[in-house]
């Protein structure tokens, strides 16, 4: 069993970032705990701030295969039976594994909604993006709001009558954030308790894709301690970045990611003005950018040991990409 621990990381959120009232945040602590391949992950949520928190910590992988029909958005897998395998209604994130005419497309994700027995449907057409017949894969669901959560909201969120008096969990959709809470029921309309969104609808079973960053906008008192557990990724993956956005993205992988191990580079190189913002010590973000021949801080310092924390936003300056995001070299063990 490996044990890792985090210093504590302040975060200030520019107010136009969220179009949120509160102007200070906290990147949490972390600790994590594993043996190969699973384990745990515990952030510290601050009172009465906003928590950046990223999911290194993933749900298992349920079907892996290769596709022998690529046609526009169907793959086809004969050897599936994604009917029995997949529960109708959930999301499931598509991971190309290795794509044999263009490694380029491996890590690449789509988020599956729709198929048939023998084949999915994504919303991306990947054969104009060189996906070929051969290409291997894997599906897993992605974590819900109730699995890091908890269904009836065991990790101990601020429960309120509505939003304006509970916790707020944000998810950036692209072009503003998505909002849950978690309802204490009762009130006018009886409404049952559960995760609502801001429209209260029942929210328990949204998605949360493992590369997306989570906001958790608390409204305690005191400081409380989230655990999320699941099983750890050992595979780069593609982020897709947005161009003019803050894209809130998670770091992926539990421990042991830095900028100078991370291969983002490729996509934020000299003259990009592409910057990550990274949680800091001092109640700030450090900013980042790559000259071409190396990470640097704003003072031309080197930065390639700066640690990811589990939360990172990257500042896409240049036209939309997919960043390929690598795990560190010890995790080709796992």
């Amino acid at each position: 069993m490996i044990f890792a621990n985090y210093p504590m990381k302040l975060l200030q959120f520019p107010i136009f970032l969220l179009c949120c009232s509160l102007s200070v945040a906290t990147s949490p602590a972390q600790s994590v705990a594993y043996s190969k391949p699973a384990g745990f992950v515990t952030h510290i949520l601050k009172p009465d701030q906003l928590n950046l928190i990223g999911l290194t910590l993933h749900e298992p992988v349920i079907y892996a295969g290769s596709f022998d029909s690529v046609e526009g958005t169907m793959l086809g897998d004969s050897n599936a039976s994604f009917d029995t395998t997949l529960v109708s209604g959930r999301s499931y994130v598509l991971e190309i594994v290795n794509n044999p005419t263009d490694e380029s497309l491996n890590g690449a994700i789509q988020v599956i909604t729709d198929w048939e027995s023998t084949k999915l449907t994504t919303h991306a057409n990947l054969a104009v993006e060189n996906l070929d017949v051969g290409a291997s894969y894997k599906l897993r669901a992605p974590k819900t709001i109730s699995d890091v959560f908890g269904p009836t909201n065991s990790a101990g969120l601020t429960a309120g009558a509505n939003m304006a008096s509970a916790d707020v969990v944000w998810l950036h959709n692209g072009v503003g954030f998505d909002k849950f809470y978690y309802s204490e029921g009762g009130g006018f309309g009886s409404v049952d308790a559960g995760w609502k969104n801001d429209k209260g609808e029942d929210s328990g079973g949204f998605p949360i894709i493992y590369t997306d960053a989570v906001i958790i906008q608390s409204k305690a008192t005191l400081e409380k301690r989230l655990v999320i557990s699941g099983v750890i990724k050992t595979k780069a993956v593609s982020l897709a970045l947005i161009e003019g956005k803050f894209n809130f993205i998670s770091s992926t992988y539990p421990v042991g990611s830095t900028l100078g191990n991370s291969g983002l580079e490729a996509h934020l190189g000299e003259g990009s003005l592409d910057v990550i913002w990274i949680p800091n010590e001092d109640g700030g973000y450090g900013k980042y950018s790559y000259n071409g021949e190396s990470w640097v801080d704003g003072n031309d310092g080197d930065a390639s040991n700066i640690a990811l924390t589990s939360g990172i936003i990257i500042e896409r300056v240049g036209m939309n990409a997919n960043a390929k995001l690598t795990p560190p070299e010890t995790y080709n063990d796992l």
